[in-house]
This record gives structure tokens, C-alpha cells and sequence, in this order.
């Protein structure tokens, strides 16, 4: 199990999971691939909204001044699951772990939060998009925000940093029904 992607003490207070850094994004008590925010950042509108299994996260933003990240988690999109329901749009939330320096190097350099209520431009229908986590030794986390918002293709050394970087284990999620199975029809007797 992703235990980075699972996601905080959903009984804990917001003040308690996240604090505010003056110059970069709130840390986090952990990665949290499914939480509402970033189930939207990846396009799925209204997924698990009010879900109490994935509390509220705070928006992406710059690596906060003094956060020493040891890990990544990126959750993505663009891969599809099938069960007896059907199929579905999943998120993959991976962790990497390995010198992530060049990659918040990278991130550093190419650094654009968007002004609060605005959002980056639409991604096309079939885009990959992506969302970022940098974790520190203690499972603490920051949703990074990554150029061009996540969506389609990263900056070189944005890519780079996270090629550079070790999978070590790797999760899927379905998130939302996309192809749901029929069911076949009772035949007479």
C-alpha cells in the first residue's frame, strides 16, 4: 500500500495538518493523491468531494524556505482500470525516492504560482496531468506546483529531476466510471 498517498489523520484539524510558511506552499501532515484538490488538479470535477476518507489539502505552491524534501509522490492520470463495474479513469500515485535536489533545482527555476483565483490554462480532453508532492523524513508534505499547472508535458528539467528519481512503489486508484459494464439481458425459458 502507498502509505504516502494514503493521506493524513483525517480526525485531525486543519490548523494541526498544515502550517503556513510565508513563502511557499502549507506543509501537509502527508501526500494525499486522492484528496479533493488534487482530484480536481487532475480533472476530476466533484470526485470525491466531501469524501471524510481524504480531508482538504492545501492549494500548490513554492517549496517553502527551510522544507528539506527526502521523497516525491506524483500522482497521475491517464491510466484506466476494469473491474465488474467496469471501466474506469484512475489515479497513479508513484513514489520516488533518490538526490530529489536537482529536481527542486528545477522546480526553483521554473517557479509560477498562479494568483490566487486564477487557474492555469485547460488541459485538452486527453492530456496527462500531474500533481506533485516533496516529502520530508517525517512524512510531513507540500503540494508543489508544477509548470504549466501539471498539464501535458513538463519542462526538461522538471522531467529530468523526476527521471532521475527511483519508483519504489506504485499505486492505482480508480477514481471515476468512465466505461461502466453492461449487463447482459435475461434470455427467457
Amino acid at each position: 500500500m502507498l502509505a504516502a498517498c494514503a493521506g493524513g489523520d483525517p480526525t485531525a484539524s486543519t490548523a494541526d495538518a498544515a502550517r503556513r510558511s510565508a513563502s511557499g506552499a502549507s506543509v501537509s501532515s502527508g501526500a494525499d493523491c486522492l484528496a479533493p484538490q488534487v482530484l480536481a488538479a487532475l480533472g476530476f470535477a466533484g470526485a470525491g468531494a466531501g469524501s471524510t476518507a481524504h480531508p482538504d489539502v492545501p492549494e500548490a505552491g513554492l517549496v517553502p524556505d527551510g522544507f528539506t524534501a527526502v521523497s516525491a509522490v506524483l500522482c497521475t492520470t491517464g491510466e484506466t482500470l476494469t473491474d465488474a463495474a467496469g471501466r474506469w479513469a484512475a489515479v497513479t500515485a508513484t513514489r520516488l525516492e533518490g538526490d530529489v535536489r536537482p529536481l527542486i533545482t528545477a522546480l526553483t527555476a521554473s517557479a509560477t504560482v498562479p494568483a490566487a483565483g486564477t487557474s492555469p490554462a485547460p488541459c485538452g480532453e486527453d492530456a496527462r496531468r500531474a500533481d506533485l508532492w516533496l516529502v520530508d523524513a517525517l512524512g510531513a508534505a507540500v503540494r508543489v506546483a508544477l509548470p504549466s499547472g501539471g498539464c501535458g508535458t513538463l519542462p526538461v528539467a522538471v522531467s529530468e529531476g523526476l527521471d532521475a528519481l527511483d519508483a519504489v512503489d506504485v499505486e492505482h486508484y480508480p477514481v471515476e466510471l468512465v466505461g461502466p459494464r453492461a449487463t447482459a439481458a435475461p434470455t427467457g425459458g
